[in-house]
């Protein structure tokens, strides 16, 4: 067992040996979650799998649902984390089609994001009607404000409100979630195109888009998804420490 891992050590707050053992907590709740459920992991789960006593668990998340919102949390800012270094490469990810698409890829990769964001109440449990996971569903798969800029830069169908757009974004993007794992012959990669064909004729104005709208997009987007994973990040790090 690794010296941080110790049951009864006590790491200096802000430590690296404490972070750590907060990442390894994270990483045995999310496989329990995944394999069990909310209802059936317990916080004595969680400290037999880390290899740690539970008042040691304690000494980071105060509760356990605040210890499980933590798992999902992290899981949403990592995804972020890579879109944004995706949008880094192509400003033309920024777009509708294509940014939902990458997130529809990468959620496939991440099945506690897709919990969250289907409100899976048997991986969720309580936190399925958190006011918390709401936010962050439309954070990931509508959000208001993104559709506003796509707006703002002229790249919304001009007979498109923001809260008619919002209506199509939500209700495609939960169908397709709600279908990525199901028993079809269609591979994720193909599943991925009809979802960007299907954003692109609702949201999208016709014709190719102009290069410096496209430009001003992807920066605002990666600002506000950078906003949404520092707000994300601090949070963690707070327990963490």
């Amino acid at each position: 067992m690794l010296k941080f891992m110790s049951d009864g050590v006590r790491l200096p707050a802000g430590s690296s040996g404490r972070q750590e053992r907060a990442e390894r907590i994270l990483d045995v709740t999310a496989g329990l979650l995944l394999r069990h459920g909310y209802k059936r992991v317990t916080i004595d789960d969680v400290a037999t799998g880390a290899g740690i006593g539970k008042g040691t668990i304690y000494l980071h998340w105060k509760t356990r649902e605040a210890l499980f919102w933590a798992v999902l949390q992290r899981d949403a800012a990592r995804l972020l984390e890579q879109i944004l270094d995706q949008l880094a490469e192509d400003p033309g990810l920024a777009l509708p089609s294509q940014l939902m698409r990458a997130i529809f890829v990468e959620v496939a990769r991440r099945p506690l994001v897709r919990a969250l964001l289907l409100s899976d109440a048997e991986v969720l449990g309580a936190l399925a009607t958190d006011t918390a996971v709401a936010a962050a569903q439309r954070e990931l798969g509508g959000n208001q404000n993104y559709l506003e800029l796509l707006r703002q830069q002229h790249l919304l169908r001009p007979d498109l409100t923001v809260a008619a757009a919002g209506v199509i974004l939500g209700g495609v993007m939960r169908g397709f979630f709600a279908d990525q794992d199901a028993d079809v012959a269609v591979p994720l990669t193909e599943q991925a195109d009809l979802l960007a064909d299907v954003l692109h004729r609702s949201l999208e104005t016709e014709g190719e888009p102009p290069p410096d709208a496209v430009a001003a997009l992807a920066r605002r987007v990666s600002e506000l998804f950078t906003a949404i994973v520092t707000v994300q990040r601090s949070q963690l790090q707070r327990a963490y420490g």
